[in-house]
């Protein structure tokens, strides 16, 4: 239905920005409508894992990790709620000496209701798009992780 692109240079290497952006529990980190998130699979995160995130507006979001490319791209697909199913974030990464360009991709799938809620769902994702990316590389550059 919609695609959103951010992207960002970060001043850090790559494998610092990727152990970031797919550890679940960041999250909150970086965006401040996550609650909490938190692997619901057994096992390392990979291909097929599953992810839920508590967020503040829209309650439980799970997702499935659809593909895990280490270093340079993680891809999440919404699993529910079903008005969203089928959404996919892809990150990808690319070392540019050094610093790490994270390039985020939303492909939005609304459905039920909210589909002619479409545009304004789009307008609110990019907007929370570039926020996260300003948050992630604030957050990385000036080490407050905590």
């Amino acid at each position: 239905m919609a695609k959103i692109e951010t992207s960002i240079i970060v001043n850090r290497p790559p494998e610092m920005v990727w152990r970031f952006v797919t550890d679940p529990a960041s999250g909150p980190k970086y965006d401040p409508e996550i609650i909490s998130a938190k692997q619901t699979s057994t096992g390392p995160l990979g291909a097929g894992a599953t992810v839920e995130v508590n967020r503040k507006k829209e309650g439980k979001v799970s997702f499935r990790v659809a593909e895990f490319d280490p270093g340079r791209k993680f891809t999440l697909e919404v699993a529910s709620p079903r008005t969203m199913e089928g959404s996919k974030e892809s990150i990808n990464l690319e070392d540019i000496g050094g610093k790490t360009r994270i390039t985020s991709t939303w492909d939005l799938r609304i459905g039920g209701f909210y589909r002619i809620m479409g545009p304004f769902v789009s307008r609110s994702i990019r907007k929370t798009a570039g926020a996260q990316a300003d948050n992630i590389k604030r957050v990385l550059e000036t080490g407050a992780l905590s």
